[in-house]
């Protein structure tokens, strides 16, 4: 099997992903190894879910689409338990999250529970000391 972002081992024919674990296919290589997501809870439809959302960003081919965020407001609000079930793999994905069955039972790792703990962020200490170009002038 070849493809132009995977290579294969030879010892078993199997394709080694972007983590470097081996996948029987592509789109697992792409579940697993890039959208960073798991086997649990419904993995088609997170994969699918991830698809849709990077497609409404895809200006490759059409010019006139509609505007990206217009789209994934409506994806999400069609889809919110696939929303929020992709969001916890996504937390999970940058270890603020943990999980063992299922990533709705999740629960937060020390980071994830540093940033609860920290509160909620005002536009102040956002622009605190960072220059931005969004921050109006002198803060």
């Amino acid at each position: 099997m070849t493809t132009e972002w995977l290579e294969t081992d030879p010892a078993n024919g199997m394709l080694i992903g972007p983590d470097g674990c081996h996948y029987a296919n592509e789109k697992q290589a792409a579940h697993f190894g890039l959208l960073g997501l798991c086997g649990c809870g419904n993995p088609e439809g997170s994969y699918n879910f991830c698809r849709q959302f990077l497609q409404a960003h895809d200006s490759r081919t059409d010019d006139d689409r509609p505007w990206p965020p217009d789209i994934v407001e409506k994806l999400v609000a069609n889809n919110p338990a696939m929303a929020a079930h992709v969001l916890a793999h996504l937390f999970t994905h940058l270890d603020l999250l943990e999980h063992g069955g299922s990533v709705g039972g999740s629960w937060l790792t020390t980071d994830g529970a540093r940033i609860v703990d920290m509160g909620e962020m005002t536009e102040g200490e956002m622009h605190q000391n960072y220059p931005s170009p969004l921050a109006p002038e002198g803060r």
